[in-house]
């Protein structure tokens, strides 16, 4: 079993637009191969136009944003509230 591990990236300069170059997070396999990587908002990306970076960096991908951590729940679900 491989390790998996969260990462954050961007179309790097010169590959795109500015607009573009929102940054991504992934969840990629540590022994992984292939060209592309798959963000967790859909975006394929391939991997050789990567530029990685540390999370906070650049402008979020809002749709990565809102979908990370989307496994865990936002707040304490309370009975008495009926949720």
């Amino acid at each position: 079993m491989t390790a998996k591990l969260l990462v954050t990236g961007r179309l790097a300069p010169g590959t795109t637009g500015e607009a573009r170059r929102v940054a991504h997070v992934f969840e990629v396999d540590a022994g992984r191969s292939g060209d592309r990587v798959l963000a967790r908002c859909g975006e394929k990306l391939p991997l050789a136009d990567v530029e990685w970076v540390v999370p906070g960096t650049g402008m979020p991908c809002e749709r990565c944003l809102g979908l990370t951590g989307a496994d865990q729940p936002r707040y304490p679900l309370l009975p008495e509230l009926g949720v």
